[in-house]
């Protein structure tokens, strides 16, 4: 099976090289024919006019599966003020139909979590759903700014959008343990219901949807009260359903409860298509040291074999990974030494065991 590879900007290449040298153990080792198919699209290429973004769309439409490493450069924008990679990186989500961006927050073996007493994922390990194609995010592609004394972005909420968003988040509590206090399997409706009639909407959808499980627990809460939530009692969460803004800002602020967003992996989904990719973006200012941490990177490559059917593969890679973390080899924003290169040549060793 080909997938497509995305290198993307700044630490992009590095991180990407541990993903793909894991891949290449599994073909090597384990029988895994997945071949990447490497491309060197980023905000550089399309600021540079190496590639259009019709043209990536037309080619990546030929894979089942991308693995993207971050892009983005803050110097590269357009003359709206917007980031260049962001018109990629969204059309990707948009054009393709990607519409469910399943981001984890799970607290791994060996590292740290600032919230105290909180010490593994037995204690935080819940999923944000965000709806990935729609939302104030769609308003990219459109939006007005008039005279420079206007500015206007529109949210679209949508039933169809909101039907399947609520569908794929209690299809996936289906699948899980619950939360890791109670075993409570719930979903929660994450809004401003209060606020906006969008969102009075997106909540009055979510409860007809909850209607068709009556295994799961459907529960309310307004976005800033979340924030809260998540950093008072997130062993009570189990999966979290919301807005695609809202969805950007919560799943950060998870990451950061769980050592932040170099462990923050993801994936984006339709019922066909998916592409896999680390939340956090490309840290232009360290590109090129060998110092970045890949462990987003490689857990959105395992999450991306379990997608593909290879469930017991995802297993080795953790398994492998959990164990090189636990044995003191950790990258400086884990308060080790260890270099980008030689933590992932740790993983591919521990792989063997």
């Amino acid at each position: 099976m080909d997938i497509m590879v995305l290198n993307g900007d700044g630490i992009g290449p590095e991180i990407m090289d541990a993903g793909t040298k894991i891949l290449k153990k599994l073909n090597d080792n384990f029988g895994v024919n997945i071949n990447p198919v490497k491309y060197d699209i980023g905000a550089r290429s399309l600021d540079q006019g190496k590639y259009k973004i019709e043209n990536i769309l037309e080619e990546a439409r030929k894979y089942r599966a991308i693995l993207k490493a971050p892009m983005g450069d803050p110097k590269l924008r357009n003359t709206g003020g917007t980031e260049i990679a962001l018109d990629l990186i969204l059309a990707l989500r948009f054009d393709l139909d990607l519409y469910a961006n399943v981001r984890p927050v799970r607290l791994l073996p060996g590292v740290s979590s600032p919230l105290i007493g909180y010490k593994s994922m037995d204690s935080i390990n819940y999923t944000i759903i965000r709806e990935n194609s729609e939302g104030l995010y769609s308003s990219h592609f459109g939006g007005l700014v008039l005279r420079d004394e206007v500015a206007i972005d529109n949210q679209t909420i949508t039933r169809k959008g909101t039907e399947r968003i609520a569908k794929f988040a209690f299809d996936l509590a289906l699948k899980t343990e619950g939360a890791p206090k109670n075993g409570e399997r719930s979903v929660v409706c994450t809004d401003k219901s209060n606020v906006l009639k969008s969102f009075a909407f997106f909540r009055k959808i979510f409860s007809e949807v909850s209607l068709e499980y009556k295994q799961i627990k459907p529960r309310y809460m307004y976005a800033d009260a979340m924030a809260q939530y998540m950093i008072l009692n997130p062993e009570e969460l189990n999966v979290i359903v919301t807005e695609n803004m809202f969805g950007d800002v919560l799943s950060d602020l998870g990451a950061s409860t769980v050592g932040g967003l170099g462990f923050a992996y993801s994936a984006n989904v339709s019922d066909s298509m998916g592409m896999f990719e680390p939340v956090h973006g490309s840290a232009p200012d360290i590109a090129g040291r060998n110092i970045a941490n890949p462990t987003a990177m490689i857990m959105s490559t395992a999450m991306m074999l379990d997608w593909l059917g290879y469930p017991e593969y995802r297993k080795t890679i953790e398994k492998a990974l959990f164990k090189t973390i636990e044995i003191g080899v950790k990258t400086t924003d884990m308060g080790g030494n260890a270099s980008t290169s030689f933590f992932t040549e740790n993983i591919l060793n521990n792989m063997d065991q």
